[in-house]
């Protein structure tokens, strides 16, 4: 398949009399064998991430295991690394909001990162190597499971028969990518995150005797010799010695990262090993993007996420300025369903790199058709900010009430004096992924879903723009995407309603107590609402926790 050609470091575009042609999303992999596992190289977009500077002086060593923010190590099934680097990231998250420490799914997380029984999704079978891309689309798309809710132990069968019967406990609504090339950056995401997500080049030959020290000094490697690995990193230490480190193969200075590995207890320190400040692949955007998540969502049977796509971004919208360079501001909107009841907009999550750039988002009426006014005064103001970091931004809307019924988000996005980023009008989107003549991801896009306000004097359907601009094959490009636009939106029940008429009284705790003790069975739907804490098991403790709550009424 001839596609848009995508290098290891620059994406090549050429323009045209007619438009842009491109030949979608070509890219370069690395994969590795099971015996040591894998993020594959994905879609370089991310070419450097933010850099961030700490508000305090930071220590010369520092561990959020020390804090009590690092859940136990777990040993990885399958070539999943990317799967529990990320989970054990959120769960640091939460550690930090003082959650509970638990592990949460990896399993569900791999089976979600799956082909799907449509054709479309991520190409790849669950005991295959992954993606960063999963783990970010999952928890800003999905959210999380707790360990109890999916384990470790069930099947992809197990997985289609209860997929649909499963709620999220925890989303994602910010993920900051990193610039891995400044220590100070890291650093500031793991003091303030709590942890980042890294990926290096795993090779045997430079780890220490006793597995908790790693550096590689061999540069040069192309991307097929990469035998990426991912991990979470907890904690540095300025003054780590390179004595450390095997002989001939050591850093020029002391300094090293903390990392949580995956790979059971017995590997390294109880789970933990330390990898050189100076280790040639750490980092590598190659492997795509290295993340800190900077805030989350606790979902219920409230909280629901109003999206078009579900995978998140594998690419940067970035074609409409390059057609039109003087391009100054973009609209991007996605039309939106608030006909379920969940229609009171807490959050509007979207992902750019347009780093430095103002955000303006608007809640947009839509005709008949579901097409998006271009008359600016019917659009409601809902939030305005600065991107101030390359990754997944979160709007606070505060409980807009939006009109039930098909309506449309818009973020506009305007260039500033502030401006970083090159594509400075960016957004993500869900564009199909290829690798020798092989697809890597579909995505589910269709028509209605996402337009462009303010490239053409009528909002243009991205997927007609994908279709007049874009090629697969010489041909036009039919697949498209959809841009990573997200609404989080509460309904009108109650928490605790578990009787389900609308209240939350003493009369829904006494429910709750009697299904435990056996004397009625609950629906689903109620088994829902007397989960109070949203653990997937609605137990005793939370018939504790709903007494507690109807008393503070």
């Amino acid at each position: 398949m001839k596609r848009k050609f995508l290098s290891l470091f620059l994406i090549c575009v050429m323009l045209t009399a007619t438009g842009v042609s491109v030949n979608a999303a070509e890219i370069e992999n690395a994969e590795t064998g099971a015996t040591t596992d894998a993020a594959i190289v994905a879609a370089d977009y991310v070419e450097v991430g933010t850099d961030l500077e700490p508000e305090e002086a930071l220590p010369s060593s520092y561990s959020s295991a020390d804090l009590g923010y690092v859940t136990p190590t777990r040993r990885q099934i399958y070539n999943t690394c990317w799967a529990y680097s990320s989970t054990a990231a959120m769960e640091t998250a939460l550690c930090l909001q003082d959650y509970l420490p638990q592990h949460l799914s990896t399993m569900h997380m791999n089976y979600w990162g799956t082909s799907q029984s449509d054709g479309t999704g991520w190409q790849r079978a669950y005991s295959e190597p992954g993606y960063p891309y999963i783990s970010i689309g999952y928890l800003t798309s999905f959210g999380s499971l707790t360990e109890n809710m999916f384990n470790e132990t069930l099947t992809p069968s197990d997985y289609n028969t209860l997929n649909d019967s499963l709620y999220p406990y925890q989303s994602a609504n910010s993920i900051v990518y990193l610039n891995g090339n400044d220590i100070d950056t890291v650093k500031t995401a793991i003091y303030e995150y709590g942890a980042a997500v890294g990926n290096f080049h795993y090779d045997n030959n430079y780890s220490s005797f006793n597995s908790t020290a790693y550096y590689c000094d061999q540069a040069g490697l192309a991307t097929s010799q990469l035998f990426g690995h991912a991990v979470e990193l907890v904690g540095w230490d300025d003054n780590y010695a390179v004595e450390n480190f095997v002989s001939g193969h050591r850093p020029s200075k002391k300094g090293a990262w903390l990392c949580k590995n995956s790979w059971g207890s017995s590997y390294g320190n109880n789970g933990f090993f330390w990898i050189s400040y100076e280790d040639k692949y750490l980092f590598d955007s190659r492997f795509g993007p290295s993340y800190s998540i900077a805030g989350t969502t606790a979902m219920d049977a409230n909280v629901k996420i109003q999206q078009n796509e579900k995978y998140g971004a594998t690419y940067e919208f970035k074609y409409a300025q390059q057609k039109r360079p003087k391009l100054t501001k973009l609209t991007y909107v996605n039309v939106l369903d608030f006909s379920d009841g969940y229609h009171y907009i807490d959050n509007v999550v979207f992902e750019s790199t347009s780093e430095g750039s103002s955000y303006t988002v608007y809640y947009i009426p839509v005709n008949s058709e579901g097409v998006p006014s271009t008359d600016e005064n019917t659009w409601m103001l809902l939030a305005q900010g600065t991107i101030d970091y390359q990754g997944y931004i979160c709007a606070k809307t505060y409980g807009f009430d939006a009109p039930k019924g098909k309506g449309a988000i818009g973020v506009m996005i305007q260039k500033t004096a502030n401006s970083v980023s090159e594509n400075y009008l960016t957004i993500g989107v869900d564009e199909w992924l290829s690798t020798g003549g092989r697809y890597l991801f579909k995505p589910e896009s269709t028509y209605g879903q996402s337009y462009l306000i303010g490239y053409e004097s009528n909002p243009m359907d991205v997927m007609s723009f994908y279709k007049n601009y874009c090629k697969i094959d010489g041909n036009p490009d039919e697949i498209g995407g959809t841009f990573v636009i997200k609404a989080i939106c509460h309904s009108d029940d109650v928490a605790g309603d578990v009787d389900r008429d609308g209240e939350f009284t003493i009369i829904d705790v006494t429910v709750s107590q009697r299904a435990q003790a056996y004397m009625i069975t609950l629906t689903d739907e109620q088994m829902r609402y007397a989960d109070f804490d949203n653990d997937g098991v609605a137990d005793v403790v939370d018939c504790t926790k709903m007494q507690r709550a109807h008393a503070l009424l």
